[in-house]
C-alpha cells in the first residue's frame, strides 16, 4: 500500500523540528524536486547542545495488517531514522517509534523497516509505553541525529506499507 508518492504534496501537512527547539542551530529544508521525489535537506549543528533535524507529516494512516514500512530513497551515506508517532483521541503521544537506516553515498536503494524492529523513544530514552499501534498512527517522518555533524541530503521516491 502506497503511503505517500510526493505527488499529493499540497494535501499533506509536513513539518520541520530541528534542535532549535532546544537552543540547537541546525537547519533543514523539506521541497518537492523536478523528478517529483521529496528532498529533506539541512546542516546538523552540534554548537548549543544541538544535534537533530527532523521532518514529520502530519497524517493519520491505518496500518493494521502490514508488516513493515518500505522506503525507496538515496541518501549520502549517512544514518536516519524512519519515525512513527502514535495517539489517540485526537492528542499525540510525546514519544515515537522509531528504525534507524543506513544510506549510501548517491544510490537508490529500497529499505524495508520491519515493524517489529522499531523500539519506542522519547528524548534519546527508551520510555516504558505500550507496544506500537499501527491503527493510531498520527506522524510519519525522518530524522537526522546521532551527532552527524554537518550537511546532508536525503532524496524520497515514495513511502510504502507491505505486507
Amino acid at each position: 500500500m502506497q503511503i505517500t508518492d510526493f505527488s499529493n504534496i499540497a494535501h499533506q501537512q509536513w513539518i520541520i523540528v530541528n534542535d532549535g527547539v532546544m537552543g540547537g542551530n541546525s537547519s533543514s529544508q523539506f521541497q518537492i524536486n523536478s523528478d517529483g521525489n521529496a528532498v529533506f535537506l539541512g546542516t546538523v549543528s552540534l554548537a548549543n547542545n544541538g544535534g537533530f533535524a527532523s521532518v514529520k507529516n502530519h497524517e493519520r494512516i491505518r496500518l493494521d495488517g502490514y508488516s513493515a514500512i518500505e522506503l525507496r530513497l538515496k541518501g549520502d551515506g549517512k544514518r536516519y531514522s524512519f519515525r512513527l508517532q502514535t495517539g489517540e483521541a485526537g492528542n499525540i503521544h510525546q514519544w515515537s517509534y522509531e528504525q534507524r537506516f543506513d544510506t549510501r553515498t548517491m544510490e537508490w536503494m529500497t529499505v524495508t523497516l520491519p515493524f517489529s524492529g522499531f523500539k519506542p523513544t522519547y528524548r534519546g530514552r527508551t520510555p516504558d509505553v505500550p507496544a506500537l499501534d499501527l491503527n493510531s498512527i498520527m506522524r510519519y517522518g525522518f530524522l537526522i541525529s546521532d551527532k552527524q555533524q554537518g550537511d546532508f541530503r536525503l532524496e524520497i521516491d515514495h513511502i510504502s506499507a507491505s505486507r
